[in-house]
């Protein structure tokens, strides 16, 4: 009869927990915490490898992973596009907004741990725009590439939506 209860109990735990329904719950015990509003012109980067900066040249103090490409298109159509691309992900929620700058969280899929992601969109020209993107882990040290493969899929998914 005990073993009995201590199944029901866990899978009613792990239904609260590993299915959507336990979003709040792991929400709840993996908080985002406060977030610092970040300055490209004068961000460091930690020694931690569960990070990923993407920056147009000479715009963000800390080297940059990879370099962010050029749009021809104006600001507004870049914003646009974007929102679009975030519409499509998945755990995604702003946390933040001001002055052409996005603050995103997103949870992994099953144990929910929260990413921090800044965006930066950058008016070069009437025609031309760009933006800068840091994509960083809350816990951990590793995260086996998942910021980096972020970047590089919102980014990706971007440029699709370009002429």
């Amino acid at each position: 009869m005990r073993r009995r209860i201590f199944l029901n109990l866990v899978v009613v735990a792990a239904v609260l927990l590993f299915t959507p329904l336990g979003e709040r719950p792991l929400a709840f015990l993996l908080p985002v915490g406060d977030v610092a509003t970040i300055d490209f012109a004068t961000l460091a980067l930690t020694d931690k490898p569960n990070q990923h900066l993407l920056c147009p040249a000479d715009f963000c103090a800390a080297e940059a992973q990879e370099v962010s490409p050029l749009f021809d298109l104006p600001l507004d159509e870049l914003r646009t596009r974007w929102d679009a691309v975030i519409a499509a992900q998945e755990r995604v929620t702003v946390l933040a907004e001001s002055n052409g700058q996005i603050d995103y969280v997103q949870r992994t899929a099953i144990v929910r741990y929260p990413d921090i992601i800044t965006v930066r969109f950058i008016a070069l020209n009437p025609g031309q725009s760009t933006l800068a993107i840091y994509s960083r882990s809350i816990f951990g040290t590793s995260d086996f590439g998942v910021n980096r493969g972020r970047v590089d899929a919102w980014l990706a998914a971007l440029e699709g939506q370009t002429p």
